[in-house]
């Protein structure tokens, strides 16, 4: 139930409380007075597209936030889908922020949540039935969502639905296989060469080719890398002439070793050099090893290998995959396809026995649910009937046409069962059912959908409905029908209506009067719960307009009786 709505900075609502009760509660007011606002906020609640328009001139952010109480069990388990925090002792709160920037900010029971959340779980809380609804039951699509609603098929459809699901991803596989199979030949022939050519490489090190260009780069310097470490090499330790800088210290080294026996410090500057020494041969020695090329010994000719090498893997590459990973993934799916296309005539035959299997029984599911809707169609159709008939279509002929689709004599399957579903009715006498979509009077509409959301308000939905101007192109007592049936729905569910009936006005258990008010020189819309006795004035306002008489006065205090009396009976 809708308890408490709060809108700021909304067009003209700058701050605007509302505390609402159970029951039928009725809003009225002059055109203009903002009752509009209310619808818009409401849906701004549910998750519609806001467009920040809406935010109060000289604003920054627009605010609207609604507490919800008794709520249905289903609700919560939904929120547990959607991982939605909420507290069992508190009140439901969502609120919903547009800034200036058009950016939006949701917070469900005080916690951050997404717009995706708000719009899954808002429809739940309330419906709004507006005119542009109206031609929305018009719609053919929508007849068989409609009459499931009412038959409450719920599980049966579910579980045609996964099986309807896994016939498509079959059919689509079959159907691939089957154009695979009209180029087997071909396609066994390419996977062959693909794979032979992939396996051919020996490609194993899925970093050899950083490898090899790395080495590339020190093969294409050899010439420097030799002269220089050949250099190197004969100036430290060996070199044709005999000098080197190995036998220039070993022959300082007899020098200080003759001189120490005259000077004893000359014996530490000899073995100083004898350390020198082995560190200049070992320099020298690693030096001569950069010659080896980790064991290359004709890097020109290892070169044209290695450039050969590298052309094979980057042909590989523009054919298969931009790495050695990806070739080597490629050659693994080429295999897996190889194997696939050899056995895919048992393949096809496997999918087909499956997809026989399931269709089998998708198809008695479908026909179950086809018998549910049948039996709800007969139903509806009376009670939609009896009720058109109620709200002043005395003549009205209304049908639930409920067919299977079949082609060929065989039954067509579809995502919601086998059943081709349409609404037709006739509304004056002597005429023949038609489809309700050749239907062009508005009030005829309003009147087949409350008729409709009348019989389906007891079924399930939302635990808030809102009727916007349900009374449009109907007046008189046919107005007083439509609020007899909107309060027989508030019974079940709490119900509000937005109206310019005084008949429909007049059988509410709470009447709100939404206007607007100059202050500070801006107007803003207010809404206050009336009294009994501006209850009367409202009435009377509807009834006669702008100068109110007596008589006036006296129509709307016998009209609010009347409705007493009939509230008493429902």
């Amino acid at each position: 139930m809708l308890d408490f709505l709060h809108l700021e900075n909304i067009a003209v609502a700058k701050d605007l409380e509302i505390n609402f009760s159970n029951g039928f509660n009725i809003l009225t007011g002059e055109t203009g007075a903002g009752k509009s606002i209310i619808i818009d906020s409401i849906n701004m609640l549910l998750g519609a597209k806001m467009s920040k328009d809406i935010i109060r001139n000289g604003e920054s952010y627009a605010t609207v936030t609604a507490y919800f109480s008794d709520i249905s069990e289903s609700i919560y388990s939904i929120c547990d889908e959607l991982g939605i925090s909420y507290d069992r002792e508190d009140v439901f709160s969502i609120t919903r922020t547009i800034n200036s920037e058009g950016k939006n900010t949701v917070r469900i029971n005080s916690h951050p949540s997404t717009l995706a959340q708000l719009k899954a779980i808002g429809c739940l809380f309330v419906n709004i039935h507006g005119q542009n609804e109206n031609h929305s039951f018009i719609n053919k699509s929508n007849h068989i969502l409609l009459l499931d609603e009412y038959s409450s098929n719920d599980i049966l459809l579910q579980e045609y639905k996964s099986l309807y699901e896994k016939l498509n991803a079959l059919k689509n596989e079959i159907s691939t296989l089957v154009k695979d199979n009209e180029q087997k030949d071909t396609m066994i022939e390419i996977l062959k060469f693909q794979i032979k050519e992939i396996s051919s490489a020996k490609l194993k090190d899925l970093n050899e080719e950083e490898k090899l260009v790395a080495l590339r780069g020190k093969l294409k310097g050899a010439e420097k890398i030799i002269k220089n470490s050949n250099n190197v090499y004969r100036a430290l330790f060996q070199n044709e002439s005999g000098i080197s800088a190995y036998i220039l210290i070993d022959k300082a080294i007899e020098s200080l070793n003759r001189l120490s026996e005259l000077e004893p410090a000359a014996n530490e500057l000899s073995q100083r050099l004898n350390e020198l020494k082995f560190e200049i041969e070992d320099i020298a020695e690693r030096a001569k090893d950069f010659v080896s090329f980790d064991g290359i010994d004709d890097p020109e000719r290892q070169l044209d290998a290695l450039e050969g090498r590298l052309a094979l893997i980057q042909r590989l590459e523009k054919k298969y995959g931009s790495s050695i990973e990806e070739i080597i993934k490629f050659k693994d799916e080429a295999e897996l396809k190889l194997k696939t296309l050899e056995n895919v005539d048992n393949r096809i035959a496997d999918l087909k026995h499956e997809y026989k299997t399931i269709y089998s029984k998708a198809s008695d599911i479908a026909s179950e649910i086809h018998g549910l809707r049948v039996k709800a169609a007969s139903k509806l159709s009376k009670i939609v009937k009896d009720a058109l008939e109620y709200l002043d279509m005395p003549k009205v002929k209304f049908e639930i046409k409920v067919e299977e689709a079949k082609k060929d004599g065989k039954i067509v399957l579809s995502s919601n069962g086998c059943d081709d579903v349409e609404f037709m009715i006739a509304t004056n006498a002597g005429e023949d059912l038609a489809p309700m979509s050749k239907i062009a009077s508005g009030g005829e509409l309003a009147r087949i959908m409350l008729a409709l959301k009348s019989a389906l308000s007891d079924k399930k939905g939302a635990q808030t409905v809102i009727f916007d101007e349900i009374d449009t192109g109907v007046s008189g007592s046919t107005s007083q029908k439509i609020g007899i049936k909107l309060a027989t729905i508030s019974k079940n569910t709490q119900t509000f209506c937005v109206t310019h009936s005084a008949q429909i006005a007049s059988l509410a258990n709470q009447h709100y009067l939404i206007k607007k008010q100059e202050i500070n020189g801006r107007a803003e819309t207010k809404v206050s719960l009336l009294s009994d006795e501006e209850r009367v004035h409202e009435i009377a306002r509807i009834i006669g307009g702008i100068d109110l008489s007596e008589k006036q006065y006296d129509a709307a205090r016998e009209l609010l009786s009347q409705s007493r009396d009939i509230l008493k009976n429902i």
